[in-house]
């Protein structure tokens, strides 16, 4: 019965785990001080168009793909009971909360950075 739930929740994770190993593989580029936190001084990779930014545009147009199908398999008359509609109300939840959570955090990067960076232009 919930075979479009288990179907999802597999590729969330092959999903999510190649995105997560696309974007931790960043982490060599950024520079750290002397107690670990990110050095945004020295780290340029906050402020130049990355891997990250392309996955996240591919999340954005996979949970797009995802809401498109849900949409179309609920004009056909199908319902929860459906394991495509099971699939892709999962895929649409999870992928929409990724990207989101990305993006808002790829964001708070770069205005730290640039707090940090030019911090003597604020004051």
């Amino acid at each position: 019965m919930a075979l479009g739930w288990l179907i999802s929740s597999v590729v969330a994770a092959v999903l999510g785990t190649v995105f997560v190993i696309i974007i931790a593989t960043m982490n060599k580029k950024v520079v750290r001080n002397k107690l670990g936190n990110t050095d945004f001084k020295k780290s340029d990779i906050y402020f130049q168009w990355t891997r990250w930014d392309y996955v996240i545009i591919i999340a954005a147009a996979y949970t797009f793909l995802c809401i498109t199908g849900l949409f179309v398999f609920l004009l056909r008359g199908d319902n929860i009971d459906s394991p495509w509609i099971q699939f892709f109300i999962h895929q649409t939840f999870v992928f929409s909360l990724i990207t989101f959570t990305w993006f808002v955090t790829r964001i708070a990067y770069v205005f730290k950075g640039i707090k940090e960076r030019w911090s003597d232009e604020f004051e």
